[in-house]
């Protein structure tokens, strides 16, 4: 922290903004705040799907860690606030020079890769509705509130799957009194309901991270603010 917390600066992230792309030299890294950046794949026929997600208990610049030029990948903003952005350089210099700030981004690294294992399980195994389920907790986990400002066509786009493959698991777990949705608005109501339609992906992902990196967010779900920053801690 003290190595970079000098060159931190609080930006603002828009809906879609593109923050990594394909070979594309990475020039900042990005600590979100109360924002979720989706890391994804483009297929050849125009697919998408997401192979990570990206809230307060992480980052960008994972190729920075690897010793990689770019990414192999695309990063977007899924859900919109804020960030703060430290300058790439600074970045590789704090790396460089504190041993201790190189293991934990490595650790980081472990962690991600465990991450993207879990997910890639999760969407050729479980049923859009459990997956569906899954990825509004992971968002919740992620921001201030009850609300996720969200389409269902992004969030398909996510999923891998059809609109109306997301329009169908939406509906049902509005119908079970779990999520309310109007209009690119989800409203989480119950999250014990989302957890019990969730797959078990969520609670092992979770349970991965925090032995990986030593804090999680589901633990303090009722009181998000208190996990600010909290990869930076």
């Amino acid at each position: 922290m003290q190595a970079i917390e000098p060159h931190l600066v609080s930006v603002k992230l828009e809906r879609n903004q593109l923050i990594e792309d394909y070979e594309t030299p990475t020039e900042k890294v990005l600590f979100p705040t109360n924002s979720v950046i989706s890391v994804v794949l483009d297929m050849s026929d125009g697919d998408t799907a997401e192979i990570g997600i990206i809230g307060r208990d992480g980052m960008t610049g994972l190729a920075i860690v690897l010793g990689e030029p770019s990414v192999n990948q695309r990063s977007i903003v899924q859900i919109p606030d804020g960030a703060l952005s430290l300058p790439a350089a600074y970045f590789r210099s704090a790396i460089d020079d504190d041993p201790e700030f190189r293991a934990f981004t490595l650790r980081y690294a472990r962690a991600v890769l465990s991450a993207t294992a879990r997910l890639s399980a999760c969407n050729a195994l479980h049923p859009t509705t459990e997956r569906c389920a899954r990825w509004l907790l992971m968002a919740q986990d992620r921001v201030e509130g009850d609300l996720l400002l969200l389409t269902q066509e992004f969030l398909g786009q996510m999923l891998g799957v059809r609109r109306a493959s997301v329009a169908l698991a939406a509906s049902q777990l509005q119908e079970a009194g779990f999520i309310s949705y109007s209009r690119g608005h989800i409203n989480i109501k119950s999250r014990g309901g989302l957890e019990s339609a969730a797959c078990e992906c969520y609670l092992a992902m979770e349970r991965d991270w925090k032995s990986t990196m030593g804090y999680g967010l589901r633990d303090a779900a009722d009181s998000p603010a208190s996990l600010d920053g909290a990869a930076l801690r």
